[in-house]
């Protein structure tokens, strides 16, 4: 009974080290990031940005088959915008 044992745990051990073997002349790769295969985004153009009466600045963006959206600037400073106020709504 313990040769038995024996046997099927080392037949278990060596199951578990033996790697699978890969085709003769595969190679693996991996895709470009999307970015990459896609090409970058087009800077921003007239009527991109919109501030309201509050002093919330907001940026358009539109994805393939859905409406526009205008999502909050939070750094605006950096466009030259005065900083944004508490209390702005994240999208419109």
């Amino acid at each position: 009974m313990a040769f038995q044992t024996f046997v099927t745990l080392a037949a278990l051990g060596l199951a578990g080290t033996l790697a699978p073997q890969e085709a003769p002349g595969t190679t693996f790769t991996q895709a470009p990031p999307f970015i990459d295969a896609q090409g970058m985004a087009p800077g921003p153009v007239a009527g991109d940005y919109r501030t309201t009466p509050e002093g919330c600045t907001y940026r358009r963006t539109q994805a393939p088959g859905y409406p526009e959206r205008w999502i909050l600037i939070v750094n605006p400073q950096q466009l030259g915008l005065p900083r944004p106020p508490s209390g702005c709504p994240g999208m419109m």
